[in-house]
Order: structure tokens, then C-alpha cells, then sequence
């Protein structure tokens, strides 16, 4: 049997390490090796734990591995012939490695010992006690202790404190001194004769790399008193890399605007200035100062972000130059991971002599998703903002795994997940982040049947029942636009566990009751249920119902919603008894629903509520699990949404009132009035899509880009009428779009649409498919479309 290549070339470390000791630290490796001449390839494999930026000869390669999770840990392909000279060569890396130990950083897993790991065939360079290490003992991580908790809770910890002193200068070059380095040792939990296998298995990545892509600041404000003269060298260094002189024994403070927000690698090229600090701080907008006195943790005061008389509120770095730095001497600081910003204040205190700054740059890095889905005309400036907005905020939310946000957490969560998901496969037919965002879910079971509410982490944590059920719905989603029914098949069993889970709490009302004592009932961030009680996180977002009784609507609601999702996969699976007994529990359920929770107009939020106690949440999951139907269900909507008494939705679950609108056809009457947020976030003059309105935490948050949904499935009307797209729905809103040019992925392929007012629409397909047209009085005919054939509708 042929051996894997991880099984031929050990995992290395740096002897003598303690990873009790610090929550995270860097170690630099390099081996030299030597080349008569340029192979025309040379295929490296790699990985490391936690963390790796690989060079050769001083150049980087990548960056990696990509995350992922101990049973599927990712490793990277790389030809690194292009990087190779004739000669002397230095092949090195850099490894950033979090302590299982410590709870820094929840989205990056890692095993119980650390390590490097690099494979090739053809040249003598694989890992093995001939590499040499180096602790970096210049930089520390700053441990969870020193994060300041108006930013909520240390989730992220990437933030660095570096003594340019202890730099190791010079590293990364050929003829570097590696007198003093430590030769590697092998970094096993392998014992002779035992069966006991490395804490990770590879395999090889299955997303792309991510492009880092040279960017620039486009103004600097100033934040102290800068002449004229100076703030124009300030715009001259950022924008052209002019030079920039900070006289000795001075202070200066400045913000650099990027324009809008993004997430990136920085970059700071300097000169001299020897002893001199630095304090950089990435935020993504001006705001008010914050009450200390605030029930919420979480709670902000944001209003117009671009507003410079507010603060800026963010993580800080921190770099000395090294106090040997001759006046004529250069050193660079990168911090390792990218930072999210769209303001960065950068000061700096000088100490004898004077410091020059020669660049300060970064390299943009997101999740190279090829869009498919190309508009032009946009029927009004705020249309096209809205959905370039949508766009920037979704592309800021992927990298190497899905992100809530990327600023506070980079976590994958499985209700952010599944809004992200199809936003995705509204732009483009690249699945393949998708793909592993299923798979890791799925690599999370639990024995109680749920899924982790988000991972990777390394850590067990608390979990959102609730949001197990949306990963149900994610399954669906690819199931209708990509129809591959092998992969709905791997995931059968799971989602019957996670069904039985909530069926193992239904009470003998057949409403769903209290979860376990340990879990979080998270339904959404609303101002009436934001209050902290008893300082708990998971008494939050919860209707009081909960409190009381541990029944609320919505579990039995979003239960039945999931049920009826999952019954569509057992239909294509083949499981027809199943899909049978999952419609009769959703069935039960929705009768249980409007048994004891509904009240005359509309359902309250738990049996026991008082009027009161009502939430759109509750009608509009009512309409989607089909408790609420036609003329009742279009009535206690409208009330719904029109009554301020009711709690109100937040931007992400707005996404299921836009789909209750649609089901109930009151999306014409209450289209505008649903976008409203959205146009209010612009008039804010944010960038990207905020995580909601009663908790703007985070200013980029990828389950808030609704719009992009639509866009193409509300106002192009393309939606999937089978699974795999076999079958298109198509009910094009063409009030909203005068004069159509476009070309939207579906599925697979693509579709290009053209209207022009009064006149007909022409639908054109890459791909064989029946198309079922929509007509605005409600019928339907349905339209054999060839490929490449341009088909004419004349829609009334």
C-alpha cells in the first residue's frame, strides 16, 4: 500500500518549548539548500499547527494552512520553482503557534503539540532535524488580560507587542549567520508499537489560495496639529511612498483612511528613528465614547461612521524600533495575520533620533470568489450602493472559512453561514467554501445530535441549538442550486440527529420545551431582548417567554421550518417514508403553534405570553413553516410589520421577512418599506453591512447583505424551481428595474436577462432547463429553454 507523503518526513518544532508559558508565539525555521540549475518544477507539500507565512529567498510564497480541523488539517501545494535561483537557496517559514492551553483566538484550532511539516520529491529539503529554529522572542501576542473590553469579549487576540531590539535581522536572506540557530527536533505523539497516531490529518486544501493584493491609503486626518505642509507630505508618503521625516523628541498622532473598509496585511517601512514607539490602531469607523455604565456588554454608539469628531474604539499593535537602528539603517514591520480596518490611527513617539517613515502599505486578502452575477443600469444610485455594499461586506466575511465579522471574531457560524452561503450562490458558481463550511459542521457533531454552533474553535463552546436547524437549511439551499445528491446523501444521518434532538423536547402541548440548562436559546439581537440579566450573555436575545416557561413560538416554529426543509431532502434521497413522517411532525407542530400561541390577529411569543409579548419573528416563521396561510397569514403580516408594538426583526433575520412577503405576496406593497435599514446604514455613511441595529458592534457582518438575495431572487425573480436548478422559477419585478441588463449565476451556469419598459424580456440560458415564468396575476406556464437559445416572454 502506497504510503501517504506525511507518513515519509516528520513534523518539526524548536526545542525546549513551553506552550503553558505565553498564549501564542512565533518561531522562525530555515534550511539553505543548493541548485546547479532551476528545476522546471518543484512541488512542495506544508503545513503547520497553528499558523505559517513560507519565503524563499527572502520572497513570500503563501500563507496557511488553511483552517479547517484536527480530523481534516489542511496542507498546501506549492511549486516553489519560480522562487528558486542557480546556487544557494534559503527556503524558511514562519510559525505562529496558539497554546491548546490558552483561549486566545476561538477560530483557529490546534493540536496538542505543535509543528511544521514540508514534503517535497526532488529536493532535499524536506522537514527533519537538519532545519534550524529560532524562538522570535521580539514579539508577543497580547494575551486576553490586556484586551480592552469595550470591545466586547477577546475572541480574536491577534494583536502584537514587538521590541524591534530582539528582531532577528536579516533572517530570511541566503548568506544569513545561522551559527546560533537550534537545529529542529521531530514533533511526534508516535510511539513505537503503539497505535497512536499525530493529532492531525492531513489533507490536501480544497479552497483556493488567497491573493494578497498591494493597496493603499487614500487621505490622512490629522488628529493633532498638523500645518498644511505637513499634511501634505503625510498624503504624499501614503499615496507615493515619499519619504516622511518625524523630527526627534516628538509626538505625532494621524488616521489614514482607506476610504472604506477591508481586511488586509499592513505594512510599515521605516528609517533610523532608533528607541522610537509606535501604536497602531485599526478601527472600522468614529464613534461616540462608550457608557461604562452600559447594561450590554456589546452595546455602541454609532452613528455617521465617517464623523471625526467621535473616537476611535480598536485593537491595538505596538512596535519599538530597535534602539541599535543606525540613522541610515531600514526596518520593516508586518504584523503576522491581516487586521480589518477602515481607519487606522497611527501614533508614534520619537526618542533621540529622528525617524522616517518610507511606506506604509498594505495587501488586501478575501476569498478570490470568481462573481458571476454582472449588472449594469442601475435603476437609482441607491440600488447600485446597495448592492455594492452587499458585495464588499459578503467578501469581507470569506477567507478561509466563512466569517460572521472579520474584525471582532473570523468565527464560522452555522445561521451566519447559511445567509452567506446563498448570497454566494446568488453571485457565482464557486461552491467550494460552501463545500467545507458544510463539511467542518458536519465534522462537529455532538453526541446530544446538534452541531457546533461555530467552527473551527478549539475549545468545546457554548452552543445555539436553534442554529443547528439552519444548517439543515443550508443543505437545502445546495441541494437546489447545485442538485448533487451524493453529498445530501453524507449528511442524512446527522440531520436526522439534530431533528431528533428538538423531537426529544416536544411536550405534551407538541410545542417544542426548555433546552439543556447549558446552551444559549439565541433568537436575535433586538433592543427588547438585549438586556445582560444577572450578567449572563445567554440570557440575552431571548424572548422573556424563555425565562419563564422555557417555551417560546419560534422554537416549534423554526423546528417545523427545518422539518419540512429536511423532508425535501429525503424526497431526493429516496427516503420517502421518512420525508412522510418529517411533514406529519411539522404538521403537529404548526397545529400546536396556533393552539396556544395565537391570539385572535395574530401568535404571541410562548404560550403563556400576554399580548404584549409579540415579535415579527413569530408570524413571519409561522408563514414559512406554513402554520399561518393565505389570507390570515397575509393579514397578521401586514400587521406585523406595520405595527410598532411588535419586536421587530433584525437586518439578518429581515432576510425571512423579505421570503414571508414574498409567499404572502405583500412583497410589492412593503418593498421599500423593508429596505428602509439599509438605506439608513447608507445615510451612516458605512462601507459594508452592520451586524443589526440593536447591537452595532460590528460594522461588517456577512448575514446582513440581504439585498444581494433581492436583487436576484425578489426583483430578477431567479430562483430555483427543482434541485440542481433543473427547473427554474422565474417572476421578474420589472418595476424595479426599468431597463434590465444582466447576467446572474444560477446554479451552475448562468443566465442572461434583458427588459426594456413596455417591451419583452429576453432569457437566455447557459444550459438546457424548464423554466417556469411567474405572470403578475399569479399564473404560471411553464417553457422548454435550450442552450445558448435566446427566449422571448411577453409577461402582462
Amino acid at each position: 500500500m502506497a504510503r501517504h507523503w506525511s507518513e515519509l518526513v516528520p513534523w518539526i518544532w524548536t526545542p525546549n518549548w513551553d506552550d503553558m508559558k505565553n498564549v501564542a508565539g512565533i518561531v522562525q525555521f530555515r534550511k539553505t539548500f543548493d541548485l546547479s540549475s532551476i528545476p522546471s518544477e518543484c512541488i512542495i507539500h506544508i503545513s503547520a499547527d497553528t499558523r505559517y507565512r513560507l519565503y524563499v529567498n527572502g520572497q513570500s510564497v503563501c500563507f496557511g494552512p488553511a483552517k479547517s480541523h484536527l480530523g481534516e488539517w489542511n496542507y498546501e501545494t506549492i511549486d516553489i520553482a519560480p522562487f528558486c535561483l542557480p546556487g544557494k537557496n534559503v527556503i524558511a517559514a514562519r510559525v505562529l503557534r496558539y497554546s491548546p492551553r490558552h483561549s486566545g483566538n476561538m477560530s483557529f484550532i490546534r493540536g496538542i503539540i505543535p509543528g511544521l511539516i514540508l514534503h517535497s520529491d526532488n529536493l532535499e529539503i524536506s522537514t527533519n532535524e537538519t532545519w534550524l529554529s529560532k524562538v522570535d522572542d521580539a514579539v508577543k501576542i497580547l494575551a486576553p488580560q490586556k484586551w480592552d473590553p469595550t470591545l466586547g469579549p477577546s475572541l480574536l487576540v491577534v494583536n502584537e507587542e514587538v521590541d524591534g531590539t530582539k528582531e532577528t535581522k536579516h533572517w530570511l536572506d541566503v548568506d544569513f549567520d545561522e551559527s546560533q540557530w537550534t537545529p529542529a527536533v521531530k514533533s511526534s505523539m508516535k510511539v513505537p508499537m503503539v497505535p497512536i497516531l499525530e493529532p492531525r490529518r492531513l489533507v490536501e486544501r480544497s479552497i483556493p489560495l488567497l491573493p494578497e493584493i498591494p493597496g493603499r491609503f487614500s487621505q490622512t486626518l490629522a488628529r493633532t496639529s498638523l500645518d498644511s505642509d505637513t499634511a501634505e507630505r503625510w498624503d504624499l508618503l501614503i499615496r507615493k511612498d515619499y519619504p516622511l521625516q518625524i523630527d526627534a523628541n516628538s509626538q505625532v498622532t494621524v488616521v489614514l483612511d482607506t476610504s472604506f473598509l477591508l481586511t488586509a496585511f499592513l505594512n510599515f517601512s521605516l528609517q533610523g528613528g532608533a528607541a522610537s514607539k509606535l501604536r497602531i490602531r485599526c478601527a472600522e469607523c468614529f464613534e461616540e465614547a462608550p457608557d461604562p455604565e452600559a447594561s450590554n456588554p456589546f452595546a455602541r454608539k454609532k452613528g455617521d461612521r465617517t464623523d471625526s469628531s467621535g473616537v476611535l474604539i480598536g485593537h491595538d499593535d505596538f512596535y519599538t524600533v530597535d534602539e541599535n537602528l543606525g540613522a541610515n539603517e531600514g526596518a520593516c514591520y508586518e504584523p503576522f495575520w491581516f487586521r480589518t480596518f477602515r481607519y487606522v490611527e497611527l501614533q508614534i513617539q520619537t526618542a533621540e533620533m529622528p525617524l522616517q517613515l518610507r511606506g506604509v502599505k498594505f495587501r488586501t486578502t478575501n476569498y478570490p470568489l470568481e462573481i458571476k452575477t454582472q449588472l449594469g443600469n442601475f435603476p437609482s444610485t441607491e440600488m447600485a450602493k446597495q448592492w455594492d455594499i452587499s458585495l464588499h461586506t459578503l467578501k469581507n466575511c470569506m477567507h478561509e472559512t466563512y466569517e460572521d465579522c472579520p474584525y471582532y471574531e473570523q468565527n464560522q457560524f452555522a445561521m451566519d453561514g447559511r445567509l452567506q452561503i446563498l448570497f454566494t450562490y446568488n453571485l457565482s458558481s464557486d461552491d467550494r467554501l460552501a463545500r467545507k463550511c458544510m463539511q467542518e459542521f458536519y465534522a462537529s457533531r455532538r453526541p446530544d445530535g446538534l452541531i457546533e454552533t461555530h467552527f473551527p474553535a478549539p475549545f468545546p463552546v457554548v452552543n445555539i441549538p436553534y442554529f443547528s436547524l439552519y444548517w439543515i437549511l443550508m443543505i437545502h439551499d445546495h441541494m437546489m442550486y447545485f442538485g448533487d445528491q451524493k453529498l445530501v446523501r453524507r449528511y442524512l444521518g446527522t440531520i436526522d440527529g439534530i431533528l431528533d434532538h428538538f423531537d426529544r423536547r416536544v411536550g405534551e402541548n407538541d410545542l417544542v420545551g426548555r433546552l439543556e440548562w447549558d446552551v444559549w436559546p439565541f433568537v436575535d439581537w433586538t433592543p427588547e431582548w438585549s438586556a445582560s440579566s444577572g450578567g449572563d450573555f445567554r440570557n440575552m436575545a431571548t424572548p422573556p417567554a424563555y425565562h419563564r416557561t422555557g417555551v417560546i413560538t419560534y422554537s416549534s416554529l423554526i423546528y417545523a421550518y427545518a422539518l419540512q426543509k429536511a423532508a425535501d431532502i429525503c424526497e431526493y434521497s429516496g427516503r420517502h417514508d421518512t420525508a412522510k413522517e418529517y411533514r406529519q411532525r411539522a404538521e403537529c407542530l404548526n397545529h400546536a403553534a396556533m393552539t396556544h400561541c395565537f391570539r385572535t390577529d395574530f401568535l404571541v411569543d410562548g404560550p403563556d405570553s400576554p399580548l404584549e409579548e409579540r415579535s415579527q419573528h413569530s408570524q413571519v416563521f409561522a408563514i414559512l413553516s406554513g402554520a399561518l396561510t393565505g389570507k390570515l397569514a397575509r393579514e397578521v403580516l401586514l400587521r406585523a410589520l406595520t405595527d410598532p408594538s411588535f419586536v421587530r426583526c433584525s437586518y439578518a433575520m429581515s432576510f425571512y421577512i423579505f421570503e414571508a412577503t414574498r409567499i404572502t405576496g405583500l412583497y410589492d406593497q412593503l418593498r421599500s418599506e423593508l429596505l428602509k435599514p439599509w438605506s439608513a446604514m447608507i445615510r451612516q455613511n458605512l462601507t459594508t453591512w452592520a451586524e443589526s441595529a440593536a447591537m452595532p458592534r460590528s460594522d461588517c457582518h456577512g448575514w446582513s447583505a440581504v439585498p444581494i438575495h433581492d436583487l436576484v431572487a425578489n426583483v430578477a425573480g431567479l430562483t430555483p424551481g427543482a434541485p440542481g436548478y433543473s427547473a427554474i422559477r422565474f417572476e421578474p419585478r420589472r418595476e424595479y428595474w426599468k431597463n434590465m441588463s444582466g447576467t446572474f449565476a444560477v446554479g451552475s451556469g448562468t443566465v442572461v436577462l434583458a427588459w426594456h419598459p413596455e417591451g419583452p424580456v429576453e432569457f437566455t440560458s447557459s444550459f438546457n432547463c424548464r423554466v417556469e415564468l411567474c405572470e403578475t396575476d399569479g399564473s404560471t406556464t411553464w417553457h422548454e429553454v435550450i442552450r445558448g437559445k435566446t427566449v422571448t416572454f411577453f409577461i402582462s
